[in-house]
This record gives structure tokens, C-alpha cells and sequence, in this order.
């Protein structure tokens, strides 16, 4: 679990993608936060398949309606250009461990890098009808890879330029 906020990121680029900050250490010496192929959606239990991100507890109610954009600095393992990827996204309210689902979208690409030897943006939009979050309640974006993707993904974020974000009804935003 890891944290989303409004604080935008200033940490500056590394020249070489491979030199981004490594966010799982513990499991890979790969840039960025690797996502195992194989996630079985939002409750998906091996940890190497999934990932959460979550605001802190909201300090009043907020109400969602219409759509989300969630945008993605990522990349295929290795930034293989020869493969394709496919990932879902799933947004949540949650007190606690506690969570409900409000909506999700998945996005698709046989040729995810298009070319590029470093981290693509990918936004995905999908519609989350209307939902009060309740002053305390946290939002959590949950992030797998489908078992379809060619292989395992990167995920960059948390720099200048690799500022993934999520944006609710146009003015609820959270980058992370």
C-alpha cells in the first residue's frame, strides 16, 4: 500500500530509465514498481501482483460523479518493444482494509512501447456514475497486470515527469 496526495513531484529524472527509483527493492532490481503478470482483480492476494495506492482518510465528504482518468508512466519488463501489455485499474472507497468498488477500466495494447526504450504515459477513462465518500472513507486505486499481458510490467511515477495521476469529475485530483 502506498500512499497517494496532492503534493505534486519534484524529484528530477534519471538520463537512464533503468536508474528511476526502485520502489520494490525487496522483491527486484528493476526500475520503478514491478506488477507480476497473472492479477486476478482488486482483491488479488500475492502482493507481486498487485498494487495499491491510497489518499489519506478525506477530511470531509466528497461526492464523484462522471468520470475518472487515471494516467500511467509505464512500460513493459526490460522495455521489450516486441511486447504487449494489458492492465486494470480499479478505483475504491475504503475505511480501513474495508473497500468497496466504484468503478474500473482496463487498457490494452499489443504494442505497448511503441517503439520507446523508456516509460509511456497510458490514460484510461471510465465512467464512475455517482458515489458519496464519506469524510474519513480514503480512495485506493488498485492496479494489476492481466494475465493476457505478454509479461510483466513497470510502473514509473513519483518524478518531474513521470507524475501518474488520478482525476475524478474533473476536480477532484490526486497525483501521485
Amino acid at each position: 500500500m502506498l500512499q497517494m496526495d496532492v503534493d505534486l513531484p519534484t524529484a528530477p529524472d534519471p538520463a537512464d530509465p533503468f536508474e528511476f527509483y526502485n520502489f520494490d527493492a525487496d522483491r527486484n532490481d528493476s526500475p520503478g514498481l514491478t506488477i507480476i503478470k497473472g492479477g486476478s482483480g482488486p482483491n488479488e492476494g500475492d502482493p507481486a501482483k498487485h498494487q495499491h495506492w491510497q489518499t489519506p482518510p478525506l477530511p470531509a465528504a466528497v461526492t464523484i460523479q462522471g468520470q475518472a482518468t487515471v494516467k500511467l508512466w509505464s512500460a513493459t519488463k526490460d522495455f521489450d518493444v516486441t511486447k504487449g501489455g494489458r492492465i486494470s485499474v480499479y478505483l475504491r472507497d475504503c475505511v480501513g482494509s474495508d473497500c468497496v468498488g466504484l468503478s474500473g477500466g482496463t487498457v490494452s495494447d499489443p504494442n505497448w512501447q511503441r517503439g520507446s526504450a523508456s516509460w509511456v504515459l497510458k490514460t484510461l477513462t471510465f465512467t464512475t456514475g455517482t458515489h458519496a465518500v464519506a469524510a474519513g472513507h480514503s480512495l485506493e486505486l488498485v492496479v494489476i497486470v492481466e494475465g493476457s499481458s505478454d509479461d510483466d510490467m513497470w510502473f514509473a511515477y513519483d518524478t518531474n515527469s513521470c507524475k501518474s495521476r488520478v482525476t475524478l469529475s474533473g476536480s477532484f485530483d490526486v497525483p501521485w
